[in-house]
């Protein structure tokens, strides 16, 4: 009687665990076979020793749906790249989520500059993003005798899963079409900015062309406008992305 009894909280222990997503699988490692660095908006993320270590899902970044946002990953030894985003929060990747895969390689590595586009149909909320390193394959077309997929068997190779977080459906990317005006461009010492149809800042950042976030602000003007100091920003073009209350706006600035 105790024996069934303990049998069965076994198994609705089991049974309660939470589902989980799968991983691919890298029969002989990642030693130089890995991504060494992503960015995509306030994400920059640089890999550290461990090569095994894949979630780094604290990392995050808003997008807005239909709007082209940059992103860079540098991967290691003649290494392709896939990106996914698991848009449906099934717990897994699907071919119509692959949103980039390419392969060129090099020795010692290979930075692939690209812009992601979340579909117009993406639901707003928190997503996962995978990002593959296969060596000789862009990760993504079956056939590679490497390995291809979400989460299928490579001979070399990593992966690494972060986080966006869309802002709105596709009349978000209707709002962010609507410019910032920004003044003086270019700037010395700080930037004026208003935003468009009365709208409420949430969070402002000032983004490097390496994809680092160089000056953030967390006010909330209540009257469309906000300033950003640049004192200590080194001269150069950067992007400024202002997270709103009806979506994400960017701008192209100039330090002078």
């Amino acid at each position: 009687m105790i024996r069934s009894l303990l049998l069965t909280a076994c198994l609705l222990t089991l049974g309660s665990s939470p589902a989980q997503y799968c991983s691919p699988t890298f029969a002989n490692g990642c030693f130089n076979w890995r991504n060494l660095a992503v960015t995509l908006g306030t994400i920059n993320w640089t890999a550290g020793s461990d090569c095994y270590v894949s979630d780094f899902t604290a990392l995050s970044t808003a997008v807005t749906p239909g709007v082209p946002e940059p992103m860079t990953v540098t991967s290691g030894n003649w290494t392709g790249c896939a990106v996914w985003i698991d848009l449906n929060d099934d717990l897994a990747f699907s071919a119509d989520e692959n949103l980039y895969h390419a392969y060129v390689g090099g020795d010692p590595g290979y930075t692939y500059s690209f812009n992601l586009t979340v579909p117009e149909s993406a639901p707003a909320g928190s997503h996962r993003v995978r990002v593959i390193a296969g060596w000789g394959s862009d990760g993504f077309t079956e056939g590679s005798a490497n390995g291809f997929g979400s989460c299928g068997t490579f001979q070399y190779g990593n992966f690494n899963d972060f986080t966006v977080v869309v802002t709105g459906s596709s009349g978000m990317a209707a709002a962010h079409a609507l410019p910032l005006k920004v003044a003086p461009n270019p700037a010395t010492d700080r930037l004026d900015v208003r935003l468009p149809d009365g709208s409420r800042a949430v969070r402002a950042h000032l983004v490097a062309a390496d994809g680092r976030s160089v000056r953030q602000l967390l006010s909330t003007p209540s009257d469309g406008r906000l300033a950003i100091d640049l004192t200590g920003v080194a001269r150069g073009a950067y992007l400024l992305q202002v997270e709103t209350d009806r979506g994400v706006h960017t701008a192209r600035v100039t330090k002078d």
